[in-house]
């Protein structure tokens, strides 16, 4: 199972490092929030982290979620459920909401850009970077759009059914300075601006790569998932 760590380590050990790092502390922080926090918060970091590495586990690390893909994965669990859920980071700081909802749809944009990348890598995607930057930013805005109608499901429908509110007893819409409306709205309005720059940047990055023409880390994983598809043809 390990072999393909090693392998990455030898090539791109500050990736793997990282990917390491993360996994072992969102793993003992959700054991710990479960333990002493909210059970909740933790059950769902504990989750992501598992999911994030099950089909490296059912392949023996033969088929894996590359690690750019991985961290930044890690990253949107790491400022959602540790920072802003379990630290109280939404309570605590009026404004933090909305760097959240420039960041993450920022990130998902950018993965989505590298999800166009393998597709192209692998013979699967045939669009223009032009297209592939607009069908995920408007993904993205999608995305953004559904998670307001789940959190204003959650306030008025599931939350008085059952009487539990997974944001400590407060409303998931709203704000100390925004009400409802308002603050969904300006979510969806800094989704959009984190959509374009997460998918802006992540062009410009696949640009500046095809020019300059460097193997990267995620032309290895490629390669070595590529690789071992095919032995099992044979």
């Amino acid at each position: 199972m390990f072999e393909t760590t090693n392998y990455l380590f030898k090539t791109h050990k500050t990736s793997v490092i990282i990917a390491w790092i993360l996994r072992i502390f969102l793993i003992f922080f959700g054991i710990y929030e479960i333990i002493f926090g909210f059970s909740v918060f933790g059950m769902m970091i504990i989750i992501a982290v598992f999911l994030i590495l099950l089909p490296a586990i059912l392949t023996r690390q033969h088929i894996f979620i590359p690690l750019e893909l991985e961290i930044l994965f890690l990253m949107i669990v790491l400022f959602e459920y540790v920072i802003a859920d379990s630290l109280g980071f939404y309570a605590k700081f009026d404004y933090y909401d909305k760097f959240q909802h420039t960041m993450i749809p920022a990130i998902t944009s950018f993965m989505g850009m590298l999800l166009v990348y393998i597709g192209y890598r692998l013979g699967k995607f045939k669009a223009s970077y032009a297209m592939a930057w607009i069908i995920i930013v408007l993904m993205t805005i999608g995305l953004g759009g559904i998670l307001e109608v789940v959190e204003y499901s959650y306030d008025h429908f599931i939350g008085p059914a059952t009487n539990f509110y997974i944001s400590r007893g407060a409303l998931t819409q709203g704000s100390p300075i925004l009400d409802p409306f308002t603050d969904t709205m300006t979510d969806l309005m800094v989704d959009i601006v984190g959509a374009i720059i997460g998918a802006t940047f992540g062009v410009w990055l696949l640009i500046r790569h095809g020019k300059k023409g460097d193997k990267s880390l995620l032309d290895d994983e490629i390669e070595l998932m590529s690789s071992y598809k095919k032995n099992n043809e044979k």
